[in-house]
């Protein structure tokens, strides 16, 4: 069906959240399947395995069109007036700004939320109001909670 090794498969099965989703992009470039090929793969791998019945099942499908944001989102049922917010904001600071500015803005993050418009995760210190623009879609938005 693929060759994909076993062992590979079986890291993956090992990793979650982002760094698995990562991993996912990844290995379907360096062996040439689909994600949806992939994901079948790591669930045959896995029913072989018992899984423990509390632990949530994520869906990892990778849309690149979307941005892929960290399947760790908290989302709520119903639509916020206020920010989405993100669990471990300390995974969101980006280093590409090597300035001490820059290295003292990433310094500040506190809070990760998303985009309202992309999606996107983005780190934010806790100042409110504060306006962000977002680098992927630059769209800006103010928040006040």
């Amino acid at each position: 069906m693929s060759d994909v090794p076993a062992s590979v498969i079986a890291e993956l099965n090992a990793l979650d959240g982002y760094e698995k989703m990562l991993a996912i992009d990844r290995v379907t470039v360096e062996h040439g399947v689909t994600s949806e090929e992939l994901m079948r793969l790591m669930e045959m791998a896995s029913s072989e395995t018992t899984l423990p019945a509390s632990e949530p099942e994520w869906d990892m499908s990778i849309s690149r069109s979307k941005g892929g944001v960290d399947p760790m989102m908290e989302t709520s049922s119903s639509p916020s007036p206020g920010a989405e917010a993100l669990s471990e904001a300390h995974r969101y600071r980006m280093g590409y700004d090597p300035s001490n500015e820059g290295r003292m803005r990433q310094s500040q993050v506190e809070q990760a939320i998303v985009c309202p418009a992309c999606r996107s995760p983005l780190g934010i210190p806790s100042v409110r109001p504060i306006k962000v623009t977002c680098p992927q879609c630059m769209t800006e938005t103010l928040f006040e909670s």
